[in-house]
């Protein structure tokens, strides 16, 4: 099963990911993959970190100051995809029962290793629960085994309770 959860930044994406990996665990179901977190300081963003959720491995994914591929005003260290997010998916998949990706965006595919995993994912039999940047999604919906969920504040609850009744 590939579940995909799109919407607007701050529509609750991640959070609902992050739900659904709860839920998934907490049903004794493996799972492994990545999350983006925002570096935070004060009260202003300064970038985002690339975690292995299985390990708690992390790396700086974009800061302002990063010297490298630019998406806005972060730049991208593609070694932080290459180094933490592409062992630690490859990893779920052989391992676990689900792969968590949170977020597929356009920071993440500065990277030629992860797009290509992403597509091998994608084309695998393995579980896969991803975000995915809403300008992204067209190509992956394409896919005939997707169930694409667009989330806003309104129906992040809803959407929810629909996951879990697929997952059972």
């Amino acid at each position: 099963m590939k579940i995909v959860i799109t919407g607007r930044h701050g529509s609750g994406k991640s959070t609902l990911v992050w739900r659904i990996r709860s839920y998934l665990e907490e049903t004794d179901r493996s799972t492994g993959g990545i999350i983006t977190p925002e570096i935070r300081e004060g009260s202003s963003r300064r970038g985002f970190e690339i975690v292995d959720i299985k390990s708690g491995r992390r790396a700086v994914l974009a800061a302002l100051d990063i010297r490298g591929p630019r998406v806005g005003r972060y730049g991208v260290s593609v070694e932080a995809v290459d180094e933490v997010a592409v062992p630690a998916l490859r990893r779920a998949m052989e391992e676990d029962e689900y792969v968590i990706i949170d977020e597929i965006a356009p920071m993440e595919l500065k990277s030629e290793e992860f797009r290509g995993l992403v597509d091998e994912l994608f084309s695998s039999g393995v579980n896969v629960i991803a975000a995915v940047h809403r300008g992204l999604v067209q190509s992956i919906k394409k896919r005939g085994d997707i169930k694409l969920f667009v989330i806003n504040p309104e129906n992040r609850d809803d959407i929810y309770r629909e996951i879990i009744d697929l997952l059972g």
